[in-house]
């Protein structure tokens, strides 16, 4: 008898293991969630300051992915998200806006001050600003019903100078298959090696803009749906 509950005890922890094995390596075998940009509700702003006047520009387009493992759902009324492993939510992704969509905002020579942008950031040889996401910690505890907040680390890289750079984000759900990514970050444009443009302006005379500047942005992504790839 004594043999017969051993062997039955033995028989249900087997069991148990080869059961939580099997579901461990069903979530491993599932794709991570992709989420592809899009090209609305998205816009990239740059504001700085000058001798004559603050100025801004702005961009619509934000290209690039955000990948999350699979599982995780960015729904708000969530205490927290699945996934985390230490706060962090694994993830990968790359964005990237082109500089000549970037454009001012000035009443007057909007074009030059365009042009002036674009030779500072070398355009010619380096045409997109581009983020890669390296790590995105949550910030705990997260209230139900607000957006998930982010400390975002990753890579920026500007006119051929790539630095390691922190800042807050936030990501919140549009619909089931829409999240929005938005966040704000101050730079200085020497730290990529960019000469803050000084204009000589016919009858005003010579407008010096400061180093620092401030990018907000609004990134809106969709969830891609795709098959798994058949395992060998």
């Amino acid at each position: 008898m004594k043999k017969t509950i051993e062997n039955s005890v033995l028989y249900l922890l087997t069991a148990s293991l080869l059961a939580a094995g099997s579901v461990a390596l069903r979530a491993a075998d599932l794709p991570a969630v992709h989420y592809q940009a899009q090209p609305t509700n998205t816009s990239v702003t740059i504001k700085g300051t000058s001798t004559f006047h603050d100025w801004e520009m702005i961009g619509p387009s934000i290209g690039g992915f955000l990948e999350v493992p699979a599982g995780v759902s960015f729904d708000t009324n969530q205490a927290t998200l699945p996934g985390l492993k230490d706060g962090v939510l694994p993830a990968s992704g790359r964005a990237s806006i082109l500089v000549r969509t970037i454009h001012s905002q000035v009443e007057h020579l909007p074009d030059v001050m365009d042009g002036l942008m674009q030779t500072a950031m070398k355009q010619t040889n380096f045409s997109a600003i581009v983020y890669k996401v390296g790590e995105l910690k949550l910030q705990q505890p997260h209230a139900a019903g607000q957006p998930f907040t982010f400390d975002a680390k990753g890579e920026l890289a500007i006119a051929g100078v790539t630095n390691k750079v922190d800042f807050p984000v936030t990501i919140v759900p549009l619909d089931k298959t829409k999240i929005k990514i938005s966040g704000t970050t101050k730079l200085k444009m020497s730290d990529y090696k960019v000469e803050p443009p000084a204009p000589n302006i016919l009858g005003l005379g010579l407008m010096k803009c400061g180093d620092e500047v401030i990018i907000l942005f609004d990134w809106t992504l969709m969830q891609q749906t795709t098959t798994p790839a058949a395992k060998p």
